[in-house]
């Protein structure tokens, strides 16, 4: 009865032990859970950074939908467009052959944003 005993209590620690083993290392658990929560707020910075960038082009849109000014701004600029009396002078190009980086401004201020 005691080898049994000893038997059936080495069993059910070892059926302990392999549960826990799975709950940890197991395809859903603990480390799993650590990565998923991971995944997730990777995902979420994600998101938010492009949630900024769709304001920023929904800004942009919307300027040159409505303000002529930025419109008349970004074609000269992206277009080399110019007006019948004005002249273009081209400056040399720096050491590194890249010339003056090309920094987009970003869209004027609509009515909406100074008012808050």
């Amino acid at each position: 009865m005691n080898t049994l005993r000893k038997v059936l209590l080495g069993a059910g620690i070892g059926i302990l032990v392999a549960l826990v083993g799975v709950g940890i290392f197991g395809a859903h658990g603990l480390i799993r859970l650590h990565q998923l929560r991971a995944e997730r707020a990777a995902m979420e910075n994600e998101k938010a950074g492009l949630e900024q960038d769709n304001q920023f082009m929904s800004e942009r849109i919307e300027a040159l939908k409505t303000d002529l000014k930025y419109l008349e701004q970004q074609a000269r600029k992206k277009l080399g467009m110019i007006k019948p009396d004005e002249v273009i002078i081209k400056l040399p190009e720096d050491q590194s052959g890249q010339g003056t980086p090309d920094k987009t401004q970003d869209p004027p201020k609509t009515n909406q944003e100074h008012k808050n």
